[in-house]
């Protein structure tokens, strides 16, 4: 089975699951530098709004993000969608920083895939009750509202938003990109995660760069 609808958000290749918060607040510090240093790939995008991505710059710091994606045991919620050979693979994590949205953006993260990459979302540090926009299978925009202690994943066909509006302080949430660790799938996966962070970790497990 590739694809799956949840029935509660009513929505497709979506679901929430519990997660350790102890290690998600490992990254609060890094949240708070206004400068993170040369270790790290500050990126804002040129969106409406203040979005900033702050990704590993090196592997050394890479290592921060996949020692706590393992420990947190992410790989389980999706081995069974993948085409995998040994093991689930993280691409990138980097933390997603924003003050501001001025207006919505729906997009999809990992067009054309087939469910062989997806996006991890939870809540480091900043207000209570932030929200995620979606579209259901019907069509209608609804919401999801994250919570400390819990994490969204989605994959292919997830029609997502920012919200507009302002946050004060800076909402932070930690972002994982992973999937399958075979390279044919290469080449649409990085079409997405190429785009967000500087150095990226590929199915065979080599790193590359990439401007961010």
């Amino acid at each position: 089975m590739k694809h799956f609808i949840n029935h509660d958000l009513l929505a497709p290749n979506v679901l929430t699951v519990p997660i350790d918060l102890e290690i998600v607040r490992e990254f609060e510090d890094l949240a708070g530098r206004a400068d993170p240093g040369p270790d790290y790939c500050a990126y804002r995008p040129s969106w409406n709004s203040d979005i900033r991505w702050i990704s590993a710059a090196s592997p050394s710091t890479f290592s921060q993000f996949s020692d706590a994606f393992d420990r947190l045991n992410i790989a389980r919620h999706v081995r069974e969608y993948l085409d995998i050979d040994r093991e689930v693979r993280l691409y990138a994590g980097f933390l997603h920083t924003r003050t501001r949205c001025a207006q919505a953006d729906f997009h999809i993260d990992w067009a054309l895939t087939n469910n062989e990459a997806f996006t991890l979302l939870t809540p480091v540090c900043g207000p209570p009750n932030e929200r995620l926009l979606y579209k259901t299978l019907a069509g209608d925009t609804s919401e999801y509202r994250y919570k400390r202690g819990e994490a969204i994943i989605f994959g292919d066909h997830f029609l997502h938003s920012t919200p507009p509006g302002a946050s004060d302080p800076p909402f932070t949430l930690l972002v994982f990109n992973f999937g399958t660790d075979r390279m044919e799938h290469w080449r649409k996966i990085v079409k997405t995660v190429g785009e967000q962070c500087g150095l990226l970790r590929r199915p065979d497990g080599e790193f590359e760069n990439h401007a961010g």
